[in-house]
């Protein structure tokens, strides 16, 4: 089984790193510096052989189980590379950890055929042979090349709860390393807005459409908003609530830089803004 050590390095910005593992039947043992950034959980390693700086987020940890890290390296050949490693203080790890890791593994664009289990061979200890295998392996899936030793997927957003609650929240790009577009509520200009998000953690406001965001957070303040069709030239027909007729119209919505005031049907803007419905005007009449 492969190990990672970490210790106090020469300085306080360092991390001394010691670390084991099986490649091409030899047990290896490793060993570097990570130097810490002023940001926390991000390090970085010097591959001098190589002239490549690896960036290394935490990117999540209970301390007493496991540590994911998530590694960002690039090379003028290959480009960019993303690599996920789960470490777990124990060999075996419980599978819901598994299942997650490998959720988070997906989510950051890794193919599913490249998310696989480190086996557990015994201890790994320098300078020995692998042993033989009596019986073939069982096969499991999990996180990354196995000479990368690691892997791993997860949502790890559990920690929120209802979407409604998170709408006041600042949007949040998380420590990973992706770059997706999404949405979130903006409760002062009270739109909804872009922003890259990395792929994991951040906070619940956080949407893959601005319909979803719109429909999730928006307030019946949105409803006195003026009626902004935005810069773009999208050009789709959505409604508005013209405050001054008092009622809900259509118009050309070019696609971005809009505000709340923002309905996808004629039903949804009448129920939000309070306008009624055919033939409520007479109730109205009655009940003054």
């Amino acid at each position: 089984m492969s190990t990672l050590m970490l210790r106090e390095g020469a300085t306080e910005r360092q991390i001394s790193t010691t670390s084991t593992r099986w490649r091409n039947g030899v047990c290896e043992e490793i060993s570097g510096v990570y130097e810490k950034t002023d940001t926390d959980g991000k390090f970085l390693y010097n591959k001098s052989k190589w002239n490549i700086i690896v960036e290394s987020y935490v990117v999540h940890t209970n301390y007493d189980e496991y540590a994911i890290i998530l590694s960002k390296k690039s090379s003028h050949h290959h480009g960019p590379t993303i690599t996920a490693k789960l470490y777990g203080r124990e060999p075996q790890l419980r599978e819901s950890l598994l299942e997650d890791f490998r959720e988070l593994a997906r989510g950051m664009g890794i193919p599913e055929d490249s998310i696989f289990t480190m086996a557990n061979r015994g201890e790994c200890v320098p300078g020995e042979q692998e042993p033989e295998p009596t019986a073939p392996p069982r096969a499991r899936r999990a996180v990354l090349p196995q000479e990368q030793e690691g892997s791993g997927a997860g949502q790890l957003l559990s920690e929120l709860s209802r979407k409604e609650d998170s709408c006041q929240l600042g949007h949040a790009v998380g420590p990973c390393l992706g770059m997706f577009r999404r949405y979130f509520y903006n409760g002062s200009s009270m739109a909804c807005e872009t922003f890259e998000y990395g792929g994991c953690l951040g906070n619940g406001n956080n949407f893959v459409s601005e319909k979803e965001c719109l429909q999730t957070c928006r307030t019946v303040a949105a409803c006195n908003l003026p009626i902004v069709p935005g810069p773009c030239r999208g050009y789709s027909q959505l409604w508005a609530f013209d405050a001054v007729q008092g009622k809900c119209v259509l118009f050309n919505y070019g696609g971005c830089q809009g505000n709340g005031n923002k309905f996808y049907s004629e039903k949804e803007c009448k129920e939000y803004c309070g306008v009624p419905g055919d033939g409520d005007e007479e109730l109205l009449r009655f009940s003054n």
